[in-house]
Formats: structure tokens, sequence, C-alpha cells
């Protein structure tokens, strides 16, 4: 299956705004808040680049 950009970013933004509601209700500070997101948009952006690498080498192959 290919992989959806926009879907996945959808995904990422609902779970995201549920843990910093999480973590503000924890009393976490802001700062913090936005080093774990930048570090996490980061990682989601590794894997998307992964997935569509992924995705070409297995159309190359059928």
């Amino acid at each position: 299956m290919a992989y959806n950009h926009g879907r996945e970013d959808r995904k990422w933004r609902i779970w995201k705004e549920a843990e910093e509601k999480l973590l503000r209700e924890c009393g976490v500070d802001e700062a913090t808040i936005e080093q774990i997101r930048m570090a996490d948009r980061a990682d989601f952006n590794s894997n998307r680049r992964f997935y569509r690498w992924t995705n070409d080498v297995d159309r190359r192959h059928t």
C-alpha cells in the first residue's frame, strides 16, 4: 500500500495534540513541550523519508 503523507500527517497531529494536552495537565513547561514536539516531528519526517524510499524500491522491483 502506498504511503499517504496527508493521512499520516493528520494522524500524527491528532496524536501530538492529545499528548501535549496530557503533558500540560501534568505541569510540563511549554519549552519542554516544544523540544519534544521538534524531536517528534524530526522522527516523523525521518519515517516519512524511509517509507517513501521503500515504496519507490517496491515499485521498481514489481
